[in-house]
């Protein structure tokens, strides 16, 4: 497979998120970006190798916080340990994004950069390596964004309409937030419209001075201490600065970007809901990653376990995960509100331990 090595970029994994919707597999110490989810290979690590077909492994750098670090080091053991970039506390991706450009200019020049998140289904990646490669091609004055064509109506994502091709790039018109049911089936009628899987590039001194322009609240407090001379210094800086997702705080009001279509399948591993559309089911909508199934008058069940084999009889829509310590069972409609559990549990000092 073609690599992309005219010029390496420098690849940032966000992968500090807490994963809650994929509990009990996901937990506070072994988010689910740290999980086996739907392949043998976990989130995080399906990232890296995917990271790898178009840069080399010294300029991939992961977006996490100090805890996290230990537990993937312990995973990746040939990851480099000093390729993190930490954030004191959780401010959104702005906040980090802004850190890791400094530490990329200070560390590489003017690198190229592209932002992936650590908990996405991508494939082929014959596909990603060449949608990557026309990207890079149209990041180098401009920030590019990649666009998914929908095939569904989806209220989880948010969505990018656009203007005029040129070349291989799109005008971005505007983005939407996440919307209703309502207005998702009106914007996958329309063919200029996009869902936003957070797939950035742009030249580290292009989103520094993005920054300068609409985000100097979070700029400048990290710039006039940086380098920072220890952590404890970087924690009271980030204290200061706005939680604001790099949407918001500078792709929307920028008036250089462009968006590439991507030529991939691609999908937000956000909840157990999403293994009915990652892996492949059987002719009645069951959905199982494990050793073994068995489905007798069942039907739109989603399963992870470790059993030798489990059985559905007479049931449908059911989702069954197991682990050594915990079992959920929850019907489809339940996966909204398992935030809402894990708060119930966390008020149970008896339970709490099984959010750990």
């Amino acid at each position: 497979m073609k690599k992309v090595l005219s010029d390496k970029p420098v690849v940032l994994i966000m992968a500090g998120g807490k994963g809650e919707r994929f509990w009990p597999r996901s937990r506070i110490n072994t988010p689910k970006q740290l999980q086996k989810v739907y392949s043998n290979k976990t989130l995080l690590k399906e990232t890296i190798d995917r990271a790898l077909t178009i840069t080399t492994l010294d300029r991939i750098f992961i977006g996490t916080n100090a805890n996290l670090k230990k537990s993937i080091l312990k995973q990746e053991k040939s990851f480099p340990e000093k390729n993190f970039i930490i954030e004191p506390e959780g401010k959104n991706t702005a906040p980090i994004i802004a850190l890791a450009s400094l530490y990329f200019q200070q560390k590489f020049g003017n690198p190229l950069q592209v932002v992936l998140s650590a908990d996405a289904y991508i494939n082929p990646i014959k596909d990603f390596v060449s949608t990557m490669n026309t990207a890079i091609s149209e990041a180098e004055d401009s920030m590019v964004l990649l666009g998914i064509k929908p095939n569904r109506p989806e209220i989880g994502y948010g969505y990018i309409s656009t203007g005029k091709q040129k070349k291989s790039a799109f005008a971005v018109n505007a983005f939407f937030e996440k919307p209703d049911m309502k207005l998702a089936q009106k914007y996958i009628k329309r063919k200029n419209f996009f869902w936003n899987p957070g797939i950035f590039l742009w030249r580290t001194e292009f989103i520094l001075s993005e920054f300068e322009k609409h985000a100097p609240a979070i700029l400048s407090p990290l710039k006039s201490k940086f380098p920072f001379s220890n952590f404890g210094e970087l924690s009271n800086a980030f204290k200061t600065l706005p939680s604001d997702a790099i949407d918001t705080a500078i792709m929307e009001k920028s008036r250089n970007i462009k968006m590439v279509k991507a030529e991939f399948e691609w999908d937000d591993v956000g909840s157990w809901l999403s293994l009915e559309r990652v892996t492949k089911g059987d002719s009645n909508s069951n959905n199982h990653v494990g050793k073994s199934a068995f489905y007798f008058k069942s039907k739109g069940n989603i399963s992870s376990t470790k059993k030798e084999l489990v059985c559905f009889l007479g049931v449908d829509n059911l989702i069954l995960v197991e682990e050594d310590d915990v079992l959920l069972v929850t019907n489809k409609s339940g996966v909204k509100d398992i935030k809402l559990l894990l708060a119930e549990l966390k008020k149970n000092k008896n339970l709490e331990k099984y959010l750990l």
